[in-house]
């Protein structure tokens, strides 16, 4: 292989690690699949409004009706200002215990018990 052949092939190599960086920057499926599900929460954002006022009817089983605008658990996380995700992830299984799927309230009760103590954990910096 010549030495311009090489340089191509390397090339060629650099040019594709920074393709893949671009397409998920992150170092794991969990981080890769959450940045998606926000990028996708943003979209629907875009759409409804930040307010939710074109929501006729609820969107989803997370979405309630407060004061005549539909928001969802995200609207309430946002309008708390919650950034840490343990924390979050607590708050949306104590908003619903029980009624959001086939986990039942003392189960969701124990996961949002478990996502508060990682959340102290974030916060020590462990």
């Amino acid at each position: 292989m010549s030495i311009r052949e090489e340089m191509e092939d390397m090339r060629h190599s650099r040019d594709k690690a920074a393709r893949d960086e671009l397409e998920s920057p992150f170092s794991s499926l969990e981080e890769d699949e959450a940045w998606q599900a926000a990028e996708k929460r943003m979209d629907i954002i875009g759409h409804n409004g930040g307010t939710g006022e074109h929501y006729e009817s609820p969107a989803s089983k997370y979405h309630v009706q407060i004061k005549g605008q539909w928001v969802d658990v995200y609207d309430i996380l946002t309008a708390y200002s919650v950034t840490n995700p343990a924390d979050a992830h607590a708050i949306k299984k104590m908003l619903c215990p029980g009624k959001r799927g086939v986990k039942d309230g003392i189960q969701d009760r124990t996961e949002a018990i478990v996502s508060l103590e990682r959340a102290i954990e974030l916060e020590q910096g462990r």
